[in-house]
């Protein structure tokens, strides 16, 4: 089963392929925040009332062409929110590539090998699990650091496991707890949503490394081997199509089945026959009923609809007569389809737009989304740290000197006397922005008996 390429070959240090590799790397990430963004209009929703909703069943976020934005639908779940925002499901993807670029930097050899020596032939370490366990509960308790942003959006799952005793020390113990006491029932797609920089981290290591690094991050958290298996083929998946491996809907099946071949040798039992129902669904998205409340956070929706979407690409691509304008579309297209089904949106294009960022590249993305995106900047400047670390862009990177990939981003801790202040502040601005939609619509809702989304727990995460 073995793949070994632990480096690129030689082809790779041409400019067309490492500008090629750059595009798909930066479509990962950016189009993972774009579906994340994009997704929160109509998370929770229902696909009858997201069309209710939307009527006009699309989106922009601004950006240099558009001067307003698409409104949201104004409720306490997207209140305290803005247009272009990304959710908790980015956060704690950056969480993990901020974990990785911590002990990275570019080699002497933008490219080492094996031969070249110890420090020429090593990799930048992964991440680890108490590094990932550390950077959750700090964003539990006091938000994203590096871009000192609150952390809405908290799931009862990872609320409750990060807030356990003995977490820092040994999280998978603590998350395997939490699953046995919950009666191994519990399968949602938190640790999905955070894993697909994975797929570009490990893109030149052995497929079973990044495999492993998969299914052990998944854990910190999620233990249930349905979301332990979802990470891994979403890994897999997304090193497949940011290394042009994924060209026909074969490739997509060939990718998926060495990934479960990996996942039989862990000797984790696995219902095989829901998770192949789940990513070869013959009736397309309707078939994954993606807004059954009773199941929204469900983690092979999010791995179905993913993959149910890269197919579409694929097919649609080999038939178009191509060309970027006819791409561009093509993203913009699939995730407003997907996210106009409803559900948990924001999470199930998070993952479909990291696979379809990477299938189309960053390129093909419409800049009415991306360009509208809150700290896109940021986010392309982290996704240049990587492709130098990768060797795929020149010019220099030494993540102990990046502040922001430090436990706290470079700032100091924010106490839990201020972190009650800030909820204030926010909790003051979101009943004020109520108030004033209510009134320029002349709406009778009550503005009692609803409860902000930080005071009660979500069934999914």
């Amino acid at each position: 089963m073995s793949t070994p390429t632990p480096t690129l070959p030689s082809s790779a240090t041409t400019h067309l392929l490492r500008a090629a590799l750059q595009d798909r790397i930066a479509g990962v990430l950016i189009g993972s925040a774009l579906g994340d963004a994009i997704g929160l209009y109509t998370e929770f929703l229902t696909a009858a009332n997201a069309a209710k909703a939307y009527p006009a069943g699309r989106f922009t976020l601004g950006g240099p062409s558009q001067c307003h934005p698409t409104p949201f639908k104004l409720d306490a779940h997207r209140a305290p929110k803005e247009p272009g925002d990304w959710t908790d499901d980015t956060d704690h993807a950056l969480l993990l590539l901020l974990s990785f670029l911590h002990t990275a930097r570019t080699s002497p050899n933008p490219n080492p090998t094996p031969d070249d020596g110890e420090e020429g032939g090593q990799h930048p370490p992964l991440p680890t699990q108490k590094d990932l366990a550390a950077r959750l509960r700090v964003w539990v308790s006091q938000g994203f650091r590096p871009l000192d942003t609150m952390p809405l959006g908290l799931g009862r799952l990872v609320g409750t496991v990060v807030a356990s005793q003995g977490f820092d020390a040994d999280p998978e113990s603590v998350a395997r707890e939490y699953w046995e006491r919950t009666g191994r029932r519990v399968a949602p797609n938190g640790s999905l949503m955070r894993t697909h920089p994975l797929g570009v981290i490990c893109m030149f290591r052995e497929e079973e490394e990044g495999l492993g690094v998969a299914a052990a991050l998944s854990r910190v958290t999620h233990v249930d081997p349905r979301c332990v298996v979802a990470c891994v083929i979403g890994t897999r998946l997304v090193r497949g199509v940011v290394r042009g491996e994924v060209v026909g809907e074969g490739d997509v099946d060939v990718v998926m089945g060495r990934a479960v071949e990996w996942f039989r040798g862990t000797g984790e039992e696995l219902e095989e026959e829901e998770l192949w129902r789940h990513v070869r669904c013959e009736g397309g998205l309707d078939e994954l009923k993606l807004d059954d409340q009773a199941a929204i956070g469900y983690v092979y929706k999010t791995l179905g609809s993913g993959v149910m979407l890269l197919r579409m690409a694929i097919r649609r691509t080999a038939t178009s007569r191509g060309g970027l304008l006819n791409r561009t579309r093509l993203f913009e297209d699939l995730i407003t389809d997907l996210i106009m089904r409803g559900g948990d949106a924001d999470t199930n294009a998070c993952f479909a737009g990291a696979l379809l960022g990477g299938y189309l590249g960053y390129s093909a993305l419409p800049d009415h989304w991306k360009h509208g995106l809150k700290y896109q900047e940021w986010l392309l400047g982290k996704s240049d740290a990587l492709c130098r670390v990768l060797g795929v862009m020149d010019g220099d990177y030494h993540g102990k000197e990046d502040k922001d990939t430090e436990l706290q981003g470079g700032r100091p801790a924010v106490s839990q006397d201020e972190m009650e202040g800030r909820w204030m502040v926010l909790q003051q601005a979101t009943f004020k922005k109520m108030e004033e939609v209510a009134k320029e619509t002349s709406s009778k809702a009550s503005r009692s008996g609803w409860s902000l989304p930080w005071q009660r727990a979500k069934g999914k995460r």
